[in-house]
């Protein structure tokens, strides 16, 4: 199994949408960043990235589709692709994909519907779905209704991709909700389970995953 980082993008958002005592006025650098699992004969996406992003400057930039590629895989190689959820920045680009199975929470369909038009087969499911055994995605219901997580169990660890349920490290290291919550209760659950010393949280929008637009191998077996 190996699990890849890509970073095709940063910007800023406001310490407000990362922390419910925020301020909209303080911004804080983050990436746009979307994860490949490479595991037996399955190339799976978690989430797809933007070719756009309407409202938020962007620093740097590079299309999604072509920096998968710099790693070596066409669109056409990706298996499945799940969508942590149906936000711009999490699924525009999901339309390079169109022989993949895709993975989303029913409560998201709605607001997928426009960029799942293409899509080949989908796969809606309630509370979660393995593809396969150890690849679990986990609703959460924190960051909108239908928001998920990815767990990954590589040998003893079990990596998290968090979606957009947390921004920052502070989220989880000091117990803060983001502000941008549908569900504080959920948020706050999910804060209590995955800061917990057995898993390893990997965060959509953490600058310090990788510096340069590109990818880097997170786990590798």
């Amino acid at each position: 199994m190996r699990l890849i980082a890509f970073k095709y993008g940063a910007t800023e958002i406001t310490e407000r949408m990362a922390f419910q005592d925020g301020s909209e006025d303080v911004k804080l650098p983050v990436s746009l960043l979307f994860f490949l699992i490479e595991h037996k004969n399955k190339k799976i996406l978690v989430d797809a990235g933007c070719d756009t992003m309407p409202g938020f400057k962007l620093i740097e930039f590079e299309k999604p589709a072509r920096v998968l590629e710099s790693y070596g895989i066409k669109c056409t190689d990706i298996t499945d692709v799940i969508i942590t959820h149906s936000h711009h920045d999490h699924i525009d680009a999901v339309y390079n994909y169109g022989n993949a199975n895709i993975y989303l929470q029913k409560e998201e369909a709605k607001a997928a519907e426009k960029y799942l038009q293409n899509a080949g087969k989908i796969t809606l499911f309630d509370e979660s779905e393995k593809i396969p055994d150890n690849i679990e995605i986990r609703h959460i219901g924190g960051h909108t209704k239908g928001s998920s997580i990815v767990l990954i169990k590589c040998g003893k660890n079990t990596f998290v991709l968090c979606g957009d349920e947390c921004y920052t490290k502070e989220n989880l290291s000091k117990d803060k909700i983001t502000g941008s919550s549908c569900s504080l209760d959920k948020s706050k659950r999910f804060i209590e389970e995955y800061s917990k010393e057995k898993y390893i949280p990997v965060l959509f929008h953490d600058p310090d995953i990788i510096k340069d637009i590109g990818f880097k191998i997170l786990y590798e077996d």
